[in-house]
């Protein structure tokens, strides 16, 4: 494994590596030998002829090769500190190898190589690095999609796990930026290296791909000067929670639903009528405004169960609600079933002149519905209507028991209209209105 560095860590590792020319190298941009010391080559058990113009990973195994060319095409032009590698040596051998670098550019600034220092790991470091090696074996077989981001929000390790989201395999990853595979992701790195220097920890965040779900966990990498020097990413998907979470949303929201509206029309149920008419009479008060409830029974419907049958029935009821629903289309009416063939609508802002006029237009739909019914002396199913209005006067009662006068008002006025032959609206006001300059305006 190993890092890239930050600018304020470029000087003391310049230092080092000046400081020990017998471990040194370099390298041109294509990663070839150019120099490097005697004491290196004899890590690697080669002559100076045998490397000098050789890849960098040309004494290695074909999957550390791959590993090592990986990340050094991916931080081209970039400082590295702790690189663990291993090499073959020509008796057959494995050595493993830690190296620093550094680029080497000339006056304008153009790259043309790189130095570094490389010792040897003996002993208690080899076995740590073995350990770092078993390690990298259960980071890239773990389920949980782990990955590490260097500073520059590119990828330098990502497990199977985590290359399976995007489909791709892990090699694929390396070099790439996060922003790539992820929309917003070189933003949300960079804010992470800013909480992360800074000595704050990243809180849990969650991301979206592919119609599936994750919980972010954050941790930083720190190189030997105690330096962030990447990131470490844990994806765990909690697609079922969220799942879950949304059933359990969308039953709460059909229940709210049940629990405000009538299972066969869907209009506001009984329930909710008398709330919002509760609410519709403190505001009139308040504001000094009209308010109007009419109240609409369906005629002879019990004659039409009789002779249609309960389905047919149910049916009819379904059809006048969807069309009662589309005739109050001015913002703050309400209308909803009030129980059986009965239905109520708050009219707000609507003097007893307006409230007619709806009900007048109300009747005029359903006629025009023109729906059959053979027991009735119309021959199509027609509706009775009565209205109330709360006057803009001041009313001296309390507005529960306004709210009961108005529906029992309502109730006497739809009596009326139906002792006058039905298909008819009938008007009563709790209050003498004084004119009528809150006429509704459709």
């Amino acid at each position: 494994m190993f890092f890239d560095l930050n600018e304020e860590a470029l000087d003391p590792l310049h230092a080092v590596i000046q400081a020990h020319p017998q471990l040194q190298w370099e390298i041109d941009r294509r990663f070839r030998f150019t120099k490097i010391a005697r004491s290196v080559l004899k890590l690697l058990g080669r002559e100076h002829e045998a490397v000098i113009g050789e890849p960098i990973h040309a004494f290695m195994s074909e999957e550390e090769a791959s590993r090592v060319t990986r990340f050094f095409q991916a931080r081209q032009g970039g400082a590295f500190s702790c690189l663990i590698s291993r090499h073959l040596r020509p008796d057959g051998s494995t050595v493993a190898i830690e190296s620093h670098m550094m680029p080497l550019e000339d006056a304008q600034g153009t790259l043309h190589g790189y130095r570094g220092i490389s010792q040897g790991i003996a002993g208690a470091d080899l076995s740590r690095s073995e350990s770092m090696y078993r390690m990298m074996a259960v980071y890239n077989t773990a389920p949980t999609a782990l990955c590490l981001i260097g500073r520059d929000g590119r990828y330098l390790a990502a497990n199977a796990a985590y290359a399976a989201i995007f489909n791709l395999a892990p090699d694929a990853l390396i070099g790439r930026r996060v922003g790539d595979m992820m929309a917003g992701g070189n933003e949300r790195a960079r804010r992470n290296f800013t909480l992360l220097d800074a000595g704050t920890d990243v809180p849990a965040y969650e991301v979206e791909r592919d119609g599936r779900h994750f919980q972010v966990l954050v941790n930083p990498v720190h190189n030997l000067m105690g330096q962030v020097a990447g990131i470490t990413v844990a994806l765990m998907d909690i697609t079922d929670r969220k799942q879950a979470e949304k059933k359990l949303e969308d039953l709460n929201h059909k229940l709210a639903h049940y629990a405000r509206n009538d299972h066969l029309t869907s209009l506001p149920n009984r329930r909710h009528v008398d709330e919002v008419l509760a609410d519709e009479v403190h505001r009139a008060l308040r504001a000094g405004h009209p308010l109007s409830v009419l109240m609409l029974d369906v005629d002879f419907f019990k004659k039409y169960n009789d002779h249609y049958g309960h389905l047919r029935g149910d049916a009819c009821l379904r059809t006048v609600a969807a069309e009662l629903k589309k005739s109050l289309h001015r913002h703050g009416d309400l209308i909803g079933r009030y129980g059986g063939e009965e239905f109520v609508a708050v009219l707000p802002g609507t003097d007893a002149l307006g409230a007619l006029k709806v009900a007048g237009a109300i009747l005029h739909a359903i006629r025009l519905m023109n729906l059959p019914h053979a027991r009735s002396h119309y021959g199509q199913v027609t509706l009775s209507i009565g209205a109330a209005t709360l006057a803009t006067a001041t009313q001296a009662h309390a507005p529960r028991v306004l709210c009961d006068r108005l529906l029992n008002t309502a109730d006497r006025a739809l009596y009326t209209a139906k002792q006058s032959g039905r298909n008819a609206a009938h008007g009563l006001s709790l209050e003498e209105t004084a004119d009528a300059q809150h006429h509704r305006v459709d």
